[in-house]
């Protein structure tokens, strides 16, 4: 399947939080987006929200690195394995490559002694980060999420829908990351496989917690993905222009946390412009 119905768009920015402005502090998150093809039949998405706080004080590079190993690992070509593989593999292999990434970083350029006494001599805790990440081609699905933020999916009949069960096991602002010894248990994953009379996606909604808690109720950030659909299927490089002043509106009337996003729309006709894309 690789017709006009299967060609998508994605973008997306990263602002830094309104909080953060005022302490001085770096945007603690990351996006990347591409088109592995270079038409637009298939997107890979990821963002990333390092967590910030002092025993992890390399986070921004945290979440920089793990954007990085989640698209690499999706950009693998899927055709033979079963759904069940792909979960129980797909999970480790982010994982092992994040670490791995972040032990080159840290090679190069290591902590200093206290970065690494915050770290609990741990250095890998330093980099500690959530990630999202998601790749549809015309006939497979794949998704993954550690820790908190957001992932949605629109369909042909107007429905919106969260693909991952949500985490348990946590309180209040507890979140798990990529910095846990045993991080890869902790991934929610899913592949689907596109069947001749099934929905397919037409619409890919990711982004970091600094989004939704800065919305009242579920209702109200579901309301304004909603419009951010519209204007996404109505005129597409609007949306992408005001994403980076929504964001910052976002952030300075609600959590005040960096924001970041990451939107794809499947267009009939349609290929996209854009074919890779990074910030932090």
């Amino acid at each position: 399947m690789s017709g006009p119905d299967t060609l998508w768009r994605i973008g997306g920015a990263s602002v830094r939080g309104t909080a953060h402005v005022r302490r001085g502090a770096d945007n603690q998150d990351a996006l990347k987006f591409l088109l592995p093809d270079g038409e637009g039949a298939s997107i890979i998405g990821a963002v990333s929200d390092g967590h910030g706080a002092p025993a992890h004080s390399r986070s921004a590079i945290g979440s920089r690195l793990a954007v990085e190993a989640a698209t690499a690992i999706l950009g693998w070509d899927v055709d033979s394995a079963d759904e069940a593989e792909l979960d129980d593999g797909l999970a480790q292999d982010v994982s092992d490559h994040w670490r791995n990434l972040v032990a080159e970083h840290v090679a190069a350029e290591p902590l200093s002694e206290e970065q690494l006494l915050l770290a609990r001599g741990q250095f890998v805790l330093a980099y500690g980060a959530t990630l999202i990440a998601v790749k549809l081609t015309p006939e497979i699905g794949q998704m993954l999420q550690i820790g908190d933020g957001d992932l949605l999916l629109g369909f042909p009949d107007g429905r919106l829908e969260r693909p991952l069960r949500s985490d348990e096991g946590l309180h209040g602002e507890e979140t798990y990351s990529l910095c846990l010894n045993d991080a890869a248990r902790h991934f929610r994953t899913a592949t689907f496989w596109r069947e001749a009379d099934g929905a397919w996606p037409d619409f890919v909604f990711l982004s970091t917690d600094g989004i939704s808690k800065s919305f009242a109720d579920e209702a109200g950030f579901r309301g304004a993905v909603e419009q951010l659909r519209t204007i996404a299927r109505t005129d597409w490089d609007a949306l992408i222009a005001s994403l980076p002043e929504w964001l910052n509106e976002v952030s300075r009337n609600g959590s005040g946390d960096d924001s970041t996003t990451c939107i794809a729309v499947r267009l009939p006709g349609t290929a996209s412009p854009n074919t890779t894309g990074d910030d932090q």
